[in-house]
Order: structure tokens, then C-alpha cells, then sequence
């Protein structure tokens, strides 16, 4: 069985399941960047996020599942190789716009293959309260600079896409009935606390595995870790968080640093208590 195979079956599993349950995971991660909430006592509140908003690679590897399918030749029921027919070959081809039918599905019917699609969801996102620019410069990636202000009296998160179903947040903020607000930032967490890359790390890995045995090229793809800090600035209390060093003295009240890395293993927490 050869690699293509292997592959085609995966990336369809994957994007079954993604396009059902979106892997409680997100599309987008981040690369590059620098992000800052201020939550104040009266629930004041600003976050900002400058920097890169990454493109997961689903369709690098729907690319190249369908490349390496291109050459592959279809089996006996003895596993021996022999020319496909017009039919196995007509099958193939509706399996495969299925799967990116799925993908373009999950990107709200965007096709991140077309610069002039691309270029109109980064118009959008600029139309869109608190996205001050968005530039789209190729491999999937975006650079943007986001600021918003608001009062919490909801949740909030960050980023949403009008149109795109995203069903995971790089930083969510959830209010309590007891005066409290928990900070999550899941985004934030390299492949172990987001789904959606770990997918792909986990596919990836059985690809290789699956080359390997077969004596075939192993297929590379550049999966982007989030790089950057994420701050919490606060004069509320603050019960609980996951920081290594604990709160620090700042001119607004306390701060806390997450450095996240390829060294980052959680993702960054806090809860807040508002009021006395």
C-alpha cells in the first residue's frame, strides 16, 4: 500500500472530522506576536494583538495528498499493483473535491489558494471593530494590528472571523456570576493545547511512519509554532494563575508574563475576583 494512499485516507478522516466537530480546535494560530489585556477593577478592559495570525497547513496537506496521488497505482486484492480504471480513478476525483469542498467549508467558502479571495477577507477583517490593519503576505500567514475596549459585561474572545465557524479562541475571557472572570489563552499553548495543530503534528508523524516503511520520500511541511508574550495587567485580584514567576508590580495595578515558546507546555490561565 503506498504512501498516497495512506495519505488520501488520513487527510479524509481528518477532514470528516473536522468539518463536523471542527476538532474543537481553531483554522487559524498564532505565529509572531505580542498581545496585552488590561482589566481594571470596574471591568474596563483593552486587548491588544500585534503581530502574525497563521493559516493551519489542512491545505498543504490536502496538496499533497493529492500530488503524491497523482502516481499512485491502484492494488489487487493481493496487494499487487496494477494501472487503475476509469471508474477507481473517477472515484478519487470525487473524494478529493469532496475533502476540499469540507476544507473550503471550514474557511466559510474561502479559497485560501486565491490572492484575490485572500485579499477580500483581509478587506473584511479591516471593516470588522478593533482590526486596524490585516495584510496577507503569503504561506498562510497574516499580519495584523488588533486593538478593542469595551466593558466586560460578557465574555470575550479573540479572534473571530465574520463568516469563518471557529469554535476556539487564541484568548477568551468568561465571566461568572460570582464577581470573577477566568482568562484562558488556548491559543497561545504550541501543539498541546491547540487541536487543530496537533492534528496535524499527529498526521504528519504518520506519514513519515508510513514512508518509512515503504522506502518512500518523506513529505515536509512547516508547521508554525506561536512565538511571542502575552500580558495580563490588572487591579483586580488575581485568585489564580499558571505564570512562572507570579504577578509583578506594575503602574496599573499587577502584571502577569506568559513567554511562549517551543518550550510552552500550558496554556496561559488566570482568574480575576472584581470588587471587594
Amino acid at each position: 500500500m503506498g504512501l498516497a494512499f495512506r495519505t488520501r485516507r488520513l487527510f479524509a478522516g481528518a477532514t470528516l472530522l473536522a468539518s463536523s466537530a471542527l476538532l474543537s480546535g481553531c483554522l487559524f494560530q498564532p505565529g509572531t506576536f505580542d498581545a496585552t489585556l488590561h482589566i481594571t477593577q470596574d471591568r474596563q478592559f483593552a486587548f491588544t494583538y500585534q503581530g502574525e495570525i497563521v493559516m493551519a497547513g489542512m491545505s498543504d496537506l490536502a496538496e499533497m495528498a493529492q500530488e503524491a496521488e497523482e502516481q499512485e497505482p491502484c492494488h489487487t486484492d493481493t496487494g499487487k499493483e496494477r494501472p487503475c480504471t476509469e471508474e477507481e480513478l473517477a472515484e478519487r476525483a470525487r473524494e478529493d473535491a469532496m475533502g476540499r469542498q469540507m476544507m473550503e467549508g471550514m474557511f466559510g467558502g474561502l479559497d485560501m489558494s486565491d490572492e484575490a479571495e485572500v485579499a477580500e477577507m483581509a478587506a473584511m477583517l479591516e471593516r470588522q471593530a478593533g482590526w486596524n490593519s490585516v495584510e496577507f503576505v503569503g504561506d498562510g500567514v497574516f499580519v495584523v494590528d488588533f486593538s478593542i475596549t469595551s466593558v466586560l459585561g460578557h465574555d470575550f474572545h479573540f479572534p473571530t472571523f465574520e463568516d469563518v465557524p471557529m469554535s476556539n479562541s487564541f484568548v477568551q475571557v468568561r465571566m461568572r456570576d460570582d464577581g470573577r472572570a477566568r482568562i484562558s489563552a488556548p491559543g497561545f499553548a504550541p501543539t498541546g493545547g491547540n487541536p487543530m495543530g496537533a492534528m496535524i503534528m499527529g498526521m504528519m508523524g504518520a506519514f513519515a511512519d508510513g514512508a518509512a516503511e515503504g522506502g518512500e520520500e518523506v513529505p515536509q511541511l512547516d508547521v508554525r509554532q506561536p512565538e511571542g508574550t502575552f500580558r495580563i495587567v490588572t487591579d483586580a485580584r488575581i485568585l489564580a494563575n499558571n505564570t512562572d514567576e507570579g504577578p509583578v508590580s506594575n503602574p496599573r495595578g499587577e502584571m502577569l508574563v506568559w513567554e511562549i515558546g517551543s518550550n510552552t507546555v500550558a496554556a496561559p490561565t488566570a482568574l480575576l475576583a472584581f470588587g471587594d
